[in-house]
């Protein structure tokens, strides 16, 4: 099917029409230019292969904020405006959905995932409510009864969540594994538990060195209690066995159907591996995908697209590379993320930064060649300290390689130094956060950090009003991908524990539209497609959803309930249920 895209604003004059004729794998004749031509007027003979209408649709764009429906051809939006302008489109084979007066809003984009991992744990153990250290083993004991042979991982425990709080041991779950290796990871990804089994098949035990980056945690003998925290983990993970190509396939298809539930039309894949990308690439040469992927490898690994020619936003609106991704420290639950004071229940560490940064200047050589050969440079910091020596590294790229519009971001950019929020709008940063984390870390951060630090924690406010972008994401699977879930904690800050019902650190709430932006836009600004993508106009990929409420005009502590009815990508229905 020809997908003919009308761009033009209602402003332009009649020439400018045949400027913004384009097609999708296909020329467009000059009979489809003169069927829009005569007197500028609305096409004559082409209509639309799908037409939302009775909507109320906030379109995100600031020169047509609302709209009642909306036009779209192939996989582009051709209009959008009142009822009767877009009746015009209608022609005898048109797909018609009448919306019933329900929102819509752009697609959702996801600015920091881990898609197949994210697949996987569907299927994996699931421990993220285990309450108590029973339930924690009971349902590991299950597993290995049900699967014997097989490594038990996923997990996503939340150590948190037990009455009192304390690292769980292989002690806890040997003797119910019965010999079935086992490791799971915390929720944050920065820590995770192997029983014995599993120890013995990576070989660590009270002579295993902590790595660069690293630590193996021990008991007052010395011995390995099972607990691994960040570089330490890959002593495991070497040995387990990788997936085949029909599992990391499995995994893939299952995130996408997920994420279609949700409303999740592109998504920005921190740290997949290049077997990873291969699946997507088959998916999108069979036109199989439904969610639109901006793929960001490891930053160890740079040259392998450097070498190619490739740089940021390489590909097509289904598949891109052209990213890099990288770590400065841990995270708040695991005491690794780098602090510039220590922590206050741990006063004996600062945190940890990460083995790539353990010779800053091998980190620095490879961002600088990175930059240099036009790849966009992803970090994940989390302490003060961390996120202030990945703007020292960003600062240090500017100058040797020259301004241009290079969009560096920091990911998760969760707790900033005051003297830092100004560098960062400097170097227009974007910060790439997860609100979610707030409600979730809310429930124990101060503890940690105490009193004074936390003013500055998950400070969404502050870098708005600093004037530097923000794009929203899930952090998935550490945090759910469910996008009403981050909306409604960047909203209300209402921790998961019910104990700050008003928000915590409330002075940092940001709006609900806010969000959304940030959610959309601002997504799609981080990675270089804000011109296809983030809001409803024309000209633009038609990626939309379809909500059960409207959540502009409902209280904030209700967004969390809100579903998503439709999901549209591309112009194709990929989900659909019942109101």
């Amino acid at each position: 099917m020809h997908s003919l895209v009308l761009s033009l604003s209602k402003d332009e004059p009649c020439g400018s029409w045949f400027g913004k004729l384009t097609t999708s794998g296909c020329i467009a004749t000059l009979t489809m230019a003169a069927a829009i031509a005569p007197g500028c007027s609305r096409p004559s003979r082409l209509a639309a292969d799908l037409v939302i209408t009775g909507a109320s649709i906030w379109t995100g764009n600031p020169l047509q904020s609302d709209a009642r429906a909306v036009a779209i051809v192939g996989d582009r939006i051709v209009d959008v405006g009142g009822a009767e302008e877009i009746e015009r489109w209608r022609g005898p084979n048109t797909t018609v959905i009448a919306a019933d007066g329900r929102r819509i809003t752009p697609g959702f984009n996801d600015a920091h995932v881990h898609f197949v991992d994210g697949g996987t744990q569907l299927e994996n153990v699931d421990l993220r409510d285990a309450d108590t250290q029973a339930e924690f083993a009971r349902r590991i004991g299950e597993r290995a009864k049900s699967r014997p042979a097989e490594w038990i991982l996923g997990g996503d425990w939340d150590d948190e969540r037990w009455t009192p709080p304390a690292l769980p041991t292989r002690e806890l779950i040997d003797e119910r594994s019965n010999g079935t290796p086992v490791f799971v990871s915390r929720y944050d990804g920065h820590m995770a538990l192997a029983n014995s089994a599993a120890l013995g098949r990576a070989g660590i035990t009270e002579r295993t060195p902590d790595p660069p980056g690293g630590a193996i945690v021990r008991d007052a003998q010395g011995f390995p209690t099972g607990v691994l925290k960040d570089a330490a983990m890959e002593l495991m993970t070497r040995v387990i066995p990788k997936k085949t190509p029909e599992q990391r396939l499995h995994s893939v298809q299952r995130a996408l159907e997920y994420a279609a539930s949700l409303g999740v039309t592109s998504v920005q894949d921190m740290n997949p591996s290049y077997d990873d990308i291969a699946v997507y690439a088959d998916l999108a040469n069979r036109g199989q995908l439904t969610a639109r992927i901006y793929a960001a490898p490891l930053e160890t690994g740079w040259y392998d697209q450097a070498k190619l020619g490739i740089h940021r936003a390489f590909g097509s609106p289904w598949l891109r590379l052209g990213a890099v991704k990288g770590y400065a420290d841990g995270s708040l639950g695991s005491t690794t993320a780098y602090f510039f004071q220590p922590y206050t229940d741990a006063p004996t560490t600062r945190g940890l930064l990460s083995d790539e940064m353990q010779d800053v200047r091998d980190m620095r050589t490879r961002l600088m060649a990175a930059d240099h050969a036009g790849l966009q440079l992803c970090l994940h910091a989390i302490g003060d300290a961390g996120i202030s020596q990945v703007l020292d590294l960003f600062g240090e790229i500017v100058r040797a390689n020259g301004e241009r519009d290079r969009r560096l971001r920091i990911e998760h950019a969760q707790h900033i130094a005051p003297k830092d929020f100004d560098r960062f709008a400097a170097l227009k940063v974007i910060a790439s956060v997860q609100p979610y984390h707030a409600i979730d870390d809310g429930r124990w951060a101060e503890r940690r950090i105490g009193a004074e630090r936390i003013k500055t924690t998950y400070a969404f406010r502050t870098l708005l009003d600093k004037g530097v972008r923000l794009s929203l994401g899930t952090d998935w699977s550490v945090a759910p991908l469910n996008p009403m879930l981050t909306l409604y904690a960047a909203a209300t800050r209402a921790t998961l524990d019910g104990r700050n019902p008003n928000g915590w650190v409330p002075e940092q709430k940001i709006t609900i539209e806010e969000a959304v932006s940030a959610y959309t836009a601002g997504s799609a600004f981080a990675e270089f497609q804000e011109s296809s993508k983030g809001t409803i106009a024309r000209g633009k990929l038609a990626d939309l959803v379809i909500l059960s409420e409207d959540i502009f005009s409902i209280p904030a502590a209700r967004i969390k309930e809100v579903k998503v009815l439709t999901t549209i990508v591309g112009g194709r229905v990929v989900h659909q249920r019942n109101p």
